[in-house]
């Protein structure tokens, strides 16, 4: 029976605890950011964006943006008199704008004791440039970090904590979501994303996917697009010189093939005496169209030569001169079908 009743107090007591817990941390949201209500103003542009479609976005060096965020306490929550509010950023040259107080600092706290508590400024206002994309990266294989050039996160952040001592946060109770995160990036930048992602797409469509797409990709996203860009172009002028022949050349030379050597058969069975009763007027007109096809198909290899001739690759021009001679070469087998033609319609 005492087993029981002990174990139903410890049972109690730790309900109770719960209980308890799950008071005091329901009560530690003290404040609401209003997303719906916050925007952010390009002051260069006018432009204003809501929280939402600004959120995540891309934005360029040096551009000043002010950001107007709406907050708000909840109703019906006990705020203790030691709570504070941390207003922080990595952008550059901040002014922050809490109530009729300025602040030029990254990191500043203010919202301090009961009389604040009170009168809660329903704005914080932070002017302030998007920084320069730089960011600390890594190396495959090295474990320091150094310096790159991409796009760098930014942040603006309000925090309710408690305050310790240099005008630092002691206790973090409530981190106001959502907290404002963009990047900072450059025309150049983006300039130079485009351009790779061009000669990687021209190379691709030559040889095929590689591995070594991902690894420019890679070498641009670690923040090196300067030097992903010149080797990207050196991967697409590669690409060209391992490009394989096309394969419509292949085809049309196969069919050309196969009309020339049938043509022949056609006029040695003919001349030898076969194919007695066979309609003699219908060969020859058959032998014609045989040669008119082989006109055609010379026509589609000169626009090939003709694309190949305008290259900058020294071997495709070798190629276009090639492919000149054999159009020459199969203008004068289809000369010589008609006359074979014409031949066989005279016996």
């Amino acid at each position: 029976m005492k087993r029981l009743f002990y174990t139903s107090l410890a049972v109690l007591a730790f309900a109770l605890l719960f209980l308890f817990v799950g008071i005091a941390s329901a009560q530690e949201d003290v404040l609401r950011l209003d997303e719906d209500k916050s925007y952010v103003l390009n002051l260069e542009t006018g432009n204003k964006s809501t929280y939402e479609v600004f959120l995540n976005s891309d934005q360029f060096e040096g551009t000043r943006l002010e950001f107007n965020i709406y907050v708000s306490k909840i109703e019906k929550v006990h705020i203790p008199d030691e709570y504070v509010l941390k207003l922080e950023t990595n952008m550059e040259n901040p002014e922050w704008m809490f109530g009729d107080d300025i602040y030029h600092l990254a990191e500043v706290i203010v919202w301090k004791g009961k009389e604040e508590h009170e009168l809660m400024v329903p704005k914080v206002i932070l002017s302030a440039e998007v920084p320069k994309p730089i960011k600390k990266v890594k190396e495959p294989g090295f474990e320091y970090d150094i310096d790159g050039i991409g796009k760098r996160e930014v942040y603006v952040k309000l925090t309710v904590g408690t305050m310790g001592d240099e005008g630092t946060l002691e206790r973090i109770i409530q981190p106001l979501e959502p907290s404002m995160k963009f990047y900072s990036t450059s025309k150049e930048i983006q300039a130079a994303k485009s351009e790779i992602e061009e000669n990687l797409e021209e190379a691709r469509d030559k040889i095929g996917p590689t591995g070594l797409e991902e690894e420019i990709r890679k070498l641009y996203e670690k923040g090196h697009p300067g030097w992903a860009s010149v080797l990207s172009e050196h991967y697409k002028n590669l690409s060209v010189a391992a490009e394989p022949p096309p394969l419509t050349l292949y085809i049309i030379l196969a069919v050309i093939l196969g009309l020339i050597l049938g043509s022949a058969f056609v006029y040695v069975y003919v001349s030898r005496g076969g194919g007695k009763g066979v309609d003699v007027s219908q060969i020859s007109s058959e032998l014609n169209e045989t040669s008119g096809r082989i006109e055609e198909k010379s026509s589609s290899i000169n626009a090939i030569s003709t694309r190949f001739a305008r290259s900058e690759d020294e071997e495709k021009r070798s190629v276009a001169r090639d492919l000149i001679r054999i159009r020459a070469s199969l203008n004068e087998i289809s000369n010589e079908i008609r006359t074979i033609a014409d031949r066989i319609r005279e016996r």
